[in-house]
């Protein structure tokens, strides 16, 4: 029947909403989700044996053309996106408050558009001298997850502990009947991996933020500064030193001075 058998769990998005909302399945539907709920709850307030979690973290491998490169994207399971998902709406509000202003990927409206709004009317300033345009190769997939779970608990402990959950063991991600281990970075995808790498790299973000003559703004791996050219000179290079030890490498040959 519909949705079956579209996932290696046998179950796809529509066959889980007809199951959750269906009159057909009667109690079972309620029952389901209340049993959805708890374990959405333990995953959030307590630390799960990872082997029992194999299956959950599991999910397929897609590789897409980035032309050049590949782009590998992991699709979970249907029980580790809904709830995935749920658990970052649900902590929307703490999530983006322990990343602030200035990294804008964490789920703030209209923050793309905000931060280049900023940089655009800064750049008209007569202070700005110059702006520049940082992009980080490979980096969701280079985020060090070891450092980046710790600083999570730190930032923000709300969601910690599910990151934790959910990253802390490799994960197996298949195509086909073979499978990759995903050990480092987060598994874009996942409803969860946006937020867990804008909280990675709050404390490297924090750590640039400190000289004077300059803005900065950040969506993900995409950070944008302006200033005076000596402050931008600074800022590269802290970014340079300080980026690879949170997984976060500028590529050069992508990065452009206007």
């Amino acid at each position: 029947s519909s949705g079956i058998n579209a996932e290696y769990g046998g179950l796809n998005a529509d066959g889980m909403k007809r199951i959750l909302c269906s009159k057909q399945f009667k109690s079972s539907s309620i029952n389901f989700c209340y049993s959805l709920a708890i374990v959405a709850r333990r995953l959030c307030t307590q630390y799960v044996d990872p082997v029992s979690l194999y299956a959950f973290n599991a999910g397929r491998l897609i590789p897409l053309n980035k032309n050049p490169g590949v782009r590998p994207i992991g699709v979970g399971e249907v029980i580790r996106r809904l709830i995935g998902k749920t658990v970052v709406r649900f902590l929307k509000e703490s999530i983006v408050e322990s990343t602030g202003a200035l990294q804008v990927c964490s789920g703030q409206d209209s923050g793309v558009e905000a931060a280049a709004h900023c940089m655009e009317e800064y750049y008209e300033d007569e202070a700005c001298e110059a702006v520049i345009l940082i992009d980080a190769r490979n980096a969701f997939n280079c985020l060090n997850r070891k450092a980046a779970l710790r600083n999570c608990q730190i930032v923000c402990p709300e969601l910690s502990t599910y990151l934790i959950n959910t990253y802390r063991q490799a994960s197996k991600l298949y195509v086909g009947k073979k499978h990759l281990l995903s050990q480092e970075g987060t598994t874009q995808g996942d409803p969860a991996a946006m937020a867990f790498y804008a909280l990675g790299t709050q404390p490297l973000i924090s750590k640039v933020n400190d000289l004077k003559k300059l803005i900065q703004v950040w969506f993900a791996d995409d950070a944008a500064a302006g200033g005076s050219l000596e402050s931008l000179l600074e800022w590269w290079n802290r970014v340079a030193r300080f980026g690879p030890n949170y997984g976060y490498f500028p590529n050069a040959s992508k990065t452009v001075v206007i």
